[in-house]
């Protein structure tokens, strides 16, 4: 994973040029404790497929290898294309040490940052113990980023003010300096990751809310007109 993508850089100028056409200047937003020198773990809450876009946006002209389900490198092509940009993939159902190897190795490289979604997926709202870990074994801090916006690809298609995207970079999240984290730590940090993340979203909109139980009905409806 070391060395940065050619691919990544250009496909992501390309869509940040798209996005500014069809949906209007994204407006960004930086804690004061952010430093774009450092490395981080970056994390957000999953609400869209537009979640890592705009996230990569934000904390351009650095790099980010997301960590992504290995079910998106489906055959050789998709395998080339998104470990061309960075993707580092990972079994949702059993994950196994070598995604956190990877992630913690680029994360020690430094010259990108490591791209996390705690929750696992767009469907649950309970943070995951994957980002604490890699974070510690890293030896960095957490960076809380998140994206308001159109949650459906085709919306992002708007030149509405309210639909026009917002993302905030927050506030650093430190990992507790101790040689093993406690089960007690492990919570503390889930609990800050999900004041960052709240947090956040008041600071971009007080008003936003995230709709989790229609996303998971259009999910649930999507899948019960493949079976039929």
């Amino acid at each position: 994973m070391k060395g940065k993508s050619m691919l990544y850089k250009i496909l992501l100028g390309i869509i940040a040029l798209i996005i500014n056409v069809v949906n209007g200047p994204t407006r960004y937003e930086y804690d004061d404790d952010f430093d774009p020198s450092k490395t981080y773990l970056v994390i957000g809450p999953h609400r869209s497929l537009l979640d890592p876009i705009f996230v990569a946006l934000a904390l351009r002209p650095k790099q980010i290898a997301f960590i992504a389900k290995k079910e998106l490198l489906a055959n050789k092509f998709l395998t080339w294309f998104f470990t061309s940009i960075n993707i580092i993939p990972v079994d949702r159902e059993n994950p196994g040490p070598s995604t956190i190897k990877d992630a913690v190795r680029t994360l020690k490289e430094g010259d990108k940052y490591v791209g996390i979604f705690p929750t696992g997926s767009r469907y649950s709202d309970e943070i995951k113990p994957g980002a604490v870990s890699i974070a510690k074994m890293g030896k960095v801090e957490l960076l809380p980023v998140n994206y308001q916006g159109p949650i459906e690809i085709k919306d992002i298609f708007s030149w509405k003010r309210e639909d026009r995207a917002k993302v905030r970079v927050g506030k650093p999240i430190q990992i507790p300096d101790v040689k093993r984290l406690t089960e007690e730590d492990t919570l503390a940090v889930h609990q800050a990751i999900q004041d960052a993340f709240d947090a956040n979203d008041r600071l971009i909109d007080p008003n936003y809310q995230y709709d989790m139980a229609a996303a998971i009905a259009k999910r649930d409806a999507k899948r019960a007109k493949k079976g039929k």
